[in-house]
């Protein structure tokens, strides 16, 4: 694994993908581990696999750049996983029991969507310092340069929001088949 102190260009994995490499981490906690894991836990692990890419909405609606900062750090994957035991705990007294599972679910969905990006350009783990890790150090740039990918970006960018969206709502369909119990993991 390298570490290296610069600001990589924007790199996604899209949505399927996150949710992929979770499922699989879902599935073989369950094989591994002998245990299966509930109807919600399902969610909250899914959930959490997508869960650090909604800073995007923040990008897009009013157009702070904040791809790849806090949302993707260790940070928030505890946020995360406190904010969802305090909130079973507060808000959904029937699922008190498993409110442990719901949170290491979600943290765990994060954990992974980390580990995932760590193949592409990186992420800061230790956000707020400036150190991106990554599995082989795969740079594709730094915003200070000027390279080819510099110059496409804006026009990927702009073309990309149009699948991003479709992606966004076959995402929303998936777990509304969830929901309604059709589909089961």
């Amino acid at each position: 694994m390298f570490i290296y102190l610069s600001y990589p260009v924007k790199c996604m994995t899209f949505a399927f993908g996150h949710l992929i490499g979770v499922w699989l981490a879902g599935k073989g906690y369950e094989k591994f581990g002998s245990k299966k894991l509930s109807h919600y836990a399902w969610f909250f692990l899914l959930l959490g696999g997508i869960l650090p890419d909604s800073d995007l909405l923040l990008e897009w609606t009013i157009g702070i750049e904040s791809h790849r900062t806090i949302t993707h750090s260790l940070l928030f994957a505890v946020i995360a996983l406190v904010v969802v035991y305090v909130g079973v705990t507060l808000l959904w007294k029937k699922e008190l029991p498993r409110r442990k599972e719901y949170a290491l679910a979600v943290g765990s969905g994060i954990i992974t969507h980390l580990l995932l990006d760590m193949l592409s350009s990186g992420v800061p783990l230790l956000w707020p310092l400036p150190y991106y890790f990554s599995y082989f150090n795969i740079e594709f740039g730094v915003r200070e340069k000027i390279t080819i990918v510099h110059q496409l970006l804006p026009f990927l960018e702009d073309k990309m929001r149009r699948t991003i969206i479709d992606m966004a709502l076959g995402t929303a369909w998936i777990f509304y088949f969830w929901y309604k119990k059709r589909i089961q993991f």
